[in-house]
């Protein structure tokens, strides 16, 4: 059962990023912005657009392919923790690159991420 609820886990924490590249509602406090960056603040909207589809994809394929893994879909199910380390990665970086304070649950799932691949949890 924990299995499948942490496969659940990483294929919602993919597409929750889906929110970068989504349509925005008119709240300026909307936290999942791409147009500024306050780690590369001289870096152009015109390039943190781009940037941002290109992360979300990366992240949405890699915790998806893991999620297939842990839900044991063969070969998948023995590489799983590929894809959650690249997921997880880079999702910490798209969190470092588009910061905003709500987010701050995300890079704490990330690392929760990184410490189950390390520790070989769920075992397969």
């Amino acid at each position: 059962m924990a299995t499948m609820l942490f496969g659940a886990f990483l294929f919602l924490h993919g597409i929750i990023h889906t929110g970068w590249v989504s349509p925005k509602p008119a709240d300026p406090n909307y936290p999942f912005v791409t147009s500024s960056s306050q780690l590369l603040p001289f870096v152009p909207e015109k390039v943190l657009g781009p940037l941002a589809v290109v992360l979300v994809t990366l992240i949405v394929v890699s915790f998806t392919l893991a999620a297939l893994g842990v839900f044991g879909v063969p070969v998948l199910s023995q590489i799983w923790r590929l894809p959650a380390t690249i997921g997880a990665v880079l999702s910490l970086v798209m969190c470092l690159v588009f910061w905003h304070p709500w987010l701050i649950a995300g890079p704490l799932l990330d690392v929760a991420i990184l410490a189950a691949v390390v520790t070989g949890w769920p075992k397969n």
